[in-house]
């Protein structure tokens, strides 16, 4: 199973949830407050395998994502950030935290800005801006807010005795 480790750490993301539940929960009752598998194959190798939709740009299904996120393959093909494929996918589509969040979770700022600083210029030479949409002063900072990066996913492990301390 898969998780999201952040600044404040899950106890107290979910402390914080009972003071100020409007900030952390989408009350209303729709089909984006369920998990689903991943299927938009630039995704598909993500370290997480659950999305929801609408996903963080307003597309209704992973379908109408999967046609927009294609526009990126060639500059993923180009290796310009080890971080963009990640970022893409968690805008396109976004980590599924059951129970956790029933708003999509972002990616952080510094996740876009290594992105945006690594490709660019590889746009640029195009003739075409870093897209507004994508723009990384949107995204909550890492300290700030609830976000993920590449390095905030880790998977779990067996447990062993010197991991509980046991001698």
């Amino acid at each position: 199973m898969k998780r999201i480790m952040g600044n404040f750490g899950m106890w107290k993301m979910w402390l914080l949830s009972l003071v100020t539940p409007s900030l952390c929960f989408k009350l209303s009752g729709h089909s984006g407050d369920v998990c689903e598998p991943i299927d938009i194959p630039i995704c598909k190798r993500m370290p997480y395998n659950m999305t929801r939709m609408p996903n963080l740009l307003h597309h209704s299904s992973q379908e109408n994502a999967k046609l927009a996120i294609e526009q990126f393959q060639q500059l993923i093909d180009q290796n310009c950030s080890d971080v963009l494929q990640f970022f893409l996918c968690a805008m396109y589509a976004p980590i599924c935290t059951v129970n956790f969040q029933h708003e999509p979770i972002p990616p952080c700022r510094s996740v876009c800005e290594r992105a945006r600083a690594g490709c660019e210029h590889i746009v640029n030479i195009h003739n075409v801006s870093w897209p507004e949409y994508l723009d990384c002063s949107r995204l909550p900072r890492y300290d700030r807010g609830v976000c993920v990066s590449p390095e905030a996913i880790v998977s779990s492990t067996k447990i062993t005795r010197n991991d509980t301390g046991s001698k």
